[in-house]
């Protein structure tokens, strides 16, 4: 399915762009704050040779669990959507995408550090932002390519999901993992909750290792549909019914 909007080819797939998004991915994150304080045990070099391995079973869970790929102009950029309800880490699907290996790849420590230390943070703040609401779509990330920057495609991509998200009622679940990605989601209508600091005495702002350093920080984001009135939904409480619906912030 593809669209084009400002001279921009965008197309929408799944797994058959698992191949083509790994290299984009690799290079993007290869010195990403999060990224480097998860895998802080390894050099840079044998980050630099992981990666691909690494982003090749994160990306195949995400689409064996219905992650929709979009990428613009031949994948000078990429960007994940996961539905509601759908989660890279169902455990049905981690053995066929190669979670296993990576858990021996990567070690104990690195998999304490992602489903220990990062998930529960990130899913408490998620928690309190999300009031109550229990659908929502999760952009599991984003990359483009160093010499396409500047030329707004992430911001395209995020408006294709943002629309779906519209038609459905939904909010967006995003984590910026540096001022820049931020800056970019902010600019696309997302909102800072919380700026989450992880490694705290163990890695510096780079994620790499420092004794006594700050950590590195991810800024957890949302954004929220806009009702007939242009105007942002929020979940309320209906305390009658105990239950929750979407209604206009007070």
């Amino acid at each position: 399915m593809a669209s084009n909007t400002d001279k921009v080819s965008i197309t929408l797939g799944g797994r058959e762009y698992v191949p083509r998004a790994i290299p984009l991915m690799a290079k993007a994150f290869a010195t990403d704050p999060i990224i480097m304080w998860l895998l802080h045990h390894m050099t840079p070099a044998q980050l630099t040779a992981y990666l691909p391995k690494y982003f090749d079973g994160l990306l195949t869970a995400a689409a064996m669990n219905k992650g929709i790929f979009a990428e613009a102009d031949d994948f000078k950029s990429c960007t994940i959507l996961m539905p509601p309800g759908c989660h890279v880490d169902n455990p049905w699907t981690m053995l066929p995408a190669g979670f296993i290996g990576m858990v021996w790849d990567v070690g104990v420590a690195a998999t304490y550090r992602m489903i220990g230390d990062l998930t529960p943070k990130v899913d408490a703040v998620k928690a309190k932002a999300l009031r109550g609401q229990k659908k929502y779509y999760y952009i599991f990330f984003t990359a483009t390519d160093a010499a396409a920057r500047g030329r707004g495609l992430c911001s395209k991509l995020i408006k294709e999901f943002q629309a779906i998200a519209q038609k459905d009622g939904l909010p967006i679940w995003i984590e910026g993992t540096t001022d820049n990605s931020a800056g970019v989601y902010a600019k696309c209508g997302f909102e800072l909750v919380e700026r989450i600091t992880l490694g705290e005495g163990v890695v510096g702002a780079d994620g790499r290792p420092k004794k006594g350093g700050e950590g590195v920080v991810t800024r957890a984001m949302i954004w929220w549909p806009n009702g007939e009135d242009g105007e942002k939904l929020y979940p309320v409480s209906e305390e009658s019914r105990g239950s929750w619906r979407l209604g206009k912030a007070k």
